[in-house]
Formats: C-alpha cells, sequence, structure tokens
C-alpha cells in the first residue's frame, strides 16, 4: 500500500519564456519512505512549449540507490519495467505530458528494506539537441534548503469549468496561475478563502504557484480547466 506523503521542491524557478521544454517541478524530494511502502512514485510533468507536435527522449541516470530497491519511469506512453533506461515518447504543441519516477523498496525482499535513492531523467528534443530539459528525484534524502513545497495544498475540483477552491489556504497570501507557455494569466492579491474564477481561461493545462506574505511559495500544482 501506498504511503502518505509529502512533496518538497527544492528551487522551483518560474517557468521561463524562452525554454522550449521543461519539467515542472524540476527537482522532487520525497521523504519518510518506509521500508514496507511498496511502490512510491515522485510527481512532474514534462511541457512541450516549442509550438509543434515533438518528439522526444528520455534517459534515465540512477545516481545512487540502496541494494533491494529498485526504480521505472512512467511517461505519458505507459510505465516502463525497471530494466528500461530510456525511451521515446511525442507531445502535442502547448501540451504537458507525465514523467513520473517510482523507487519499489519491497520488490526484491518482501520484507522491504530501508534506503534512499537519486534519480536523475533527461529529456531531450529529437529536433533539437540543444533543447534539453532535466528532472532530479530525491528519495529519503534531506531537503536542501530553501525548500519549496510541491502539490502541497489541494485545488478542486481539479478539472474545473468556471471556478477552483484552495484547501488548506489559510496562508496564501499570493496566486498565479501561467498557461503552458509559461505566461502569467492571472495574479491574485491579498487572497482570502473564497475561489478562483477562471471562466475567462481557454480550455487546457496550468500551472498554479501559491505563496505566503513573506513571499515564500508554498504549493505549485497543474491545473486542467475543460
Amino acid at each position: 500500500m501506498r504511503k502518505l506523503y509529502l512533496f518538497a521542491v527544492a528551487a522551483l524557478s518560474a517557468i521561463s519564456g524562452y525554454a522550449q521544454t521543461t519539467i515542472e517541478p524540476p527537482t522532487v524530494y520525497l521523504n519518510d519512505i518506509g521500508p514496507m511502502d511498496g511502490d512510491v512514485a515522485a510527481y512532474s510533468f514534462v511541457l512541450n512549449q516549442t509550438g509543434d507536435s515533438t518528439g522526444y527522449i528520455w534517459e534515465r541516470n540512477i545516481i545512487e540507490i540502496t541494494e533491494g530497491w529498485l526504480t521505472a519511469v512512467c511517461d505519458v506512453v505507459t510505465c516502463h519495467f525497471p530494466t528500461v533506461e530510456s525511451s521515446t515518447f511525442g507531445l502535442k504543441a502547448d501540451s504537458l505530458g507525465t514523467l513520473d519516477v517510482h523507487v519499489y523498496t519491497n520488490y526484491v525482499d518482501p520484507n522491504g528494506v530501508d534506503g534512499a535513492a537519486i534519480v536523475e531523467v533527461t529529456v531531450t528534443n529529437l529536433s533539437d539537441e540543444d533543447d534539453v530539459a532535466v528532472g532530479t528525484y530525491y528519495f529519503n534524502q534531506a531537503l536542501s534548503t530553501p525548500e519549496r513545497i510541491s502539490n502541497a495544498l489541494k485545488i478542486y475540483p481539479n478539472p474545473v469549468v468556471s471556478e477552483f477552491f484552495i484547501e488548506g489556504a489559510d496562508d496564501v497570501q499570493r496566486i498565479e496561475i501561467y498557461d503552458i507557455s509559461g505566461k502569467l494569466v492571472r495574479e491574485v492579491q491579498s487572497f482570502g478563502q473564497g475561489s478562483i474564477n477562471v471562466d475567462d481561461l481557454g480550455n487546457g493545462n496550468y500551472i498554479v504557484r501559491m505563496w505566503n506574505d513573506s513571499n515564500k511559495q508554498l504549493s505549485s500544482n497543474v491545473l486542467t480547466i475543460q
């Protein structure tokens, strides 16, 4: 059974309008993984901002992993076996796709193994070798400072039609919504406990970022508008 977990994301930078392909978030920390947790996943997305349908290849680099643990990548096509080191996939223009990294703590030993891992995944545009994005996934590693939280706050409903709410929004002061190209399309200052209306935004995927009154980022979420 998968445990409840908390993503912590270090140095989560704003989506650059110049970047063609990005991984969001680019760095994910997942801690408090126990030996019997089994399948534990760190979630992220690849964003295609090239303006065209694009083919990619991802390559996995296991920087370190405890003996007895296995790791595997899930992309937009499928969840691959731990033995798969790279694979190709495609994304339509201005879309995003899954790029999750899993660790398996009791696949080799049914009793489970205490451990840790660092996995790096590099995504390269097959039509432009200079268009490269790198995601790094830390499992049971100490958080760096300053630490950022991904998906720490829940937004609902998601997908949304006209408005969404934020669960646990007591400390949220400012909300920023970015489209898939990295353009800031909505900013809400002095947010209270109400809803955010997105009726005027087009259908698609957006990044919602939330900040407190000390300008610390509290959460980064993918929002789908239908």
